[in-house]
C-alpha cells in the first residue's frame, strides 16, 4: 500500500471518527444537561414540599397550643407528642431541660430521640421564631420546625420539634437519577455504536469515489464511481461520473484534434519540403513558381491555425463580446458581404426587426461560413436564400441553397472536425464545427435540414435576449 492510499484511508477514518465523536459528545452533553436540569428541578420540588409540610404542621401546633390551657409544660409536651403519629421519614420529639422527654409511641416513626447531635442542635438553637431549618448530622439531613417554650426570664425550658428525613427523600431521588445516569451511559454507547456503523455506510460512496479517483489516469478515463443509494452522496457520485464523462470526451476531442491537426499539417509540410528539395535556385521561373505555391500552402496552414485557435477559444468566457445589435442592420450587412462570395441568386426571404444582445461579429462570421458552404456545394446561378427570424424566444439565422444536398447518414458527421464528404472540395473541414461552436457559445444550436439533389438548409438558433 502506497503512502497516498494510506493517507486517503487515514483521512476517511479520521472523518468517520470525528463524526462519531461529535455524535457521542452531543448526545452525552444533551443527556447530562437534561438529567442535571431535571434533578435540580425535582430536588427543588422535594425541598419545597418538605418545607410546606413542616410549616403546615408548625402552624397547626401553634393554633392547638393557643386554643388549649395547659396545666404545665410537662403536660403540654406530652399531649403535643401524643397528637403526632409519624411515618418512616417523619418524627417528633419533646425536649425538656435539654433531654428528650417525650416521643411518639409509633414503631414506624422516625426516631429523632436517638440522634444526639440533632437534639443538641435543637436545644442550643437561640432562635425564638418558628421556622423551617436544615440540620445535618452524622445520621442524616433533617428539615425541622421547632417551637421553643421560655420561662418568665426568657430562658428556654422546653422545645417541641417535628422533623422530616430530607436526606432519605433526596436519596430516593438520587437513586432514580442514578438509574437515569446508567441508562444515559448505555444510550450514549448505543449512539456511538450505531453512529459508527451508520457513518461507515454513509461514507461508503466517498470511499468508492476515492478508490475510483485513484484508479483513473489520463490514459484510462473509462472507470466510473458505483452509485450506492439515492441520497445526496449518491447524487455526488452521479455528478462526478458526469464530470468524468465530460473529461473523457474532452480528452478524446483533444487527442482527435491533435491527430487531425498533425495529419492536416503533415501534408503541406511535406509539400514544402519536397518543393524546396527540388528547387533549382538558378532557375528564376521555377523559383517564382515555387514561391507562389509555397505562399498558397502557407496561407492554407495559416487558415488552419486560425480555425484551430477559434475552436480552442470557443469554451472561454472572452470568446464572445456581447452587445446590443440591430438584427435588421446585421442582416443587411451580412447579405451585402454574402453577395461577393459567388455568382448566385442571392435573396433575403425574411428580415427580423429589433435589437438583441449577441456578439454581432461572431454571428456574422458563422452566417457567412454557412453562405460560403452554400456557394461551395451549389451550381453557378442557383438561388441561395437568407433569412433572419424572431422565432418566439429565439433568433434564427438561416441559409438555404439548391445544391447537391447531404445524405441522411452523413448529416451528423458534418458537425465533426476535419470531416469532408467531398475530398476534392476546398477547405479543411472546420467551417461547420466553428459555426456550431459560435452557436453553442451563445447558448444555441446549429440545425441542419438536407435532401440529396434538392439542397440544404442550415440555421443558427440562439436565444433572443432583449437589449
Amino acid at each position: 500500500m502506497n503512502s497516498r492510499s494510506r493517507q486517503s484511508r487515514g483521512r476517511a477514518g479520521s472523518v468517520r471518527a470525528r463524526v462519531v465523536i461529535y455524535l457521542v459528545s452531543l448526545s452525552a452533553v444533551s443527556l447530562a444537561v437534561a438529567g442535571t436540569t431535571a434533578f435540580l428541578i425535582e430536588r427543588d420540588v422535594v425541598e419545597r414540599t418538605v418545607t410546606d409540610e413542616l410549616a403546615a404542621q408548625a402552624d397547626d401546633y401553634l393554633r392547638w397550643i393557643a386554643e388549649n390551657d395547659p396545666t404545665g409544660i410537662d403536660t403540654l409536651m406530652r399531649d403535643a407528642v401524643a397528637r403526632f403519629t409519624g411515618t418512616t421519614d417523619e418524627g417528633a420529639v419533646a425536649i425538656v431541660d435539654g433531654r428528650a422527654r417525650y416521643a411518639p409511641a409509633s414503631d414506624t416513626r422516625l426516631r429523632l430521640e436517638d440522634d444526639a447531635a440533632l437534639l443538641d442542635a435543637l436545644w442550643t438553637d437561640t432562635t425564638t421564631a418558628v421556622e423551617v431549618r436544615r440540620i445535618d448530622t452524622p445520621v442524616t439531613s433533617y428539615a425541622t420546625a421547632a417551637i421553643p417554650f421560655l420561662d418568665s426570664t426568657g430562658a428556654r425550658v422546653a422545645v417541641f420539634a417535628v422533623a422530616i428525613d430530607e436526606g432519605a427523600r433526596l436519596g430516593d431521588l438520587r437513586a432514580t437519577f442514578t438509574v437515569y445516569a446508567i441508562v444515559a451511559v448505555l444510550a450514549v454507547a448505543a449512539v456511538g455504536i450505531v453512529g459508527f456503523l451508520t457513518v461507515g455506510r454513509l461514507m461508503e460512496p466517498i470511499r468508492l469515489l476515492d478508490r475510483t479517483a485513484r484508479r483513473i489516469g489520463e490514459s484510462d478515463l473509462t472507470d466510473r464511481v458505483p452509485i450506492v443509494g439515492d441520497d445526496d452522496l449518491a447524487r455526488l457520485s452521479q455528478t462526478v461520473n458526469a464530470m468524468l464523462d465530460r473529461l473523457e470526451g474532452a480528452f478524446a476531442d483533444q487527442r482527435r484534434l491533435l491527430d487531425d491537426a498533425s495529419h492536416e499539417l503533415r501534408t503541406p509540410l511535406t509539400v514544402i519540403r519536397a518543393r524546396l528539395e527540388l528547387l533549382e535556385p538558378r532557375d528564376p521561373e521555377q523559383v517564382e513558381a515555387t514561391r507562389d505555391e509555397l505562399l498558397d500552402v502557407a496561407a492554407d496552414m495559416s487558415r488552419l491555425v486560425e480555425d484551430l485557435v477559434t475552436l480552442a477559444k470557443a469554451d472561454r468566457p472572452e470568446f464572445l463580446r456581447l452587445g446590443s445589435a440591430d438584427i435588421g442592420d446585421l442582416t443587411d450587412a451580412a447579405a451585402t458581404r454574402m453577395a461577393a462570395l459567388g455568382d448566385r441568386g442571392w435573396r433575403v426571404e425574411a428580415r427580423a426587426e429589433g435589437t438583441a444582445v449577441v456578439d454581432a461579429q461572431r454571428l456574422t462570421q458563422a452566417w457567412l461560413q454557412l453562405a460560403a458552404n452554400a456557394v461551395k456545394f451549389s451550381a453557378d446561378g442557383s438561388e441561395v436564400r437568407l433569412a433572419s427570424v424572431h422565432d418566439g424566444a429565439d433568433l434564427v439565422l438561416r441559409v438555404s441553397d439548391e445544391g447537391r444536398g447531404i445524405p441522411p447518414e452523413h448529416v451528423a458527421r458534418i458537425r465533426e472536425r476535419f470531416v469532408r464528404l467531398d475530398p476534392d472540395a476546398e477547405g479543411l473541414g472546420l467551417g461547420l464545427p466553428i459555426v456550431g461552436a459560435i452557436a453553442q457559445a451563445h447558448g444555441g444550436t446549429l440545425e441542419v435540414e438536407s435532401m440529396p439533389g434538392r439542397g440544404s438548409t442550415f440555421a443558427i438558433r440562439v436565444p433572443w435576449t432583449e437589449a
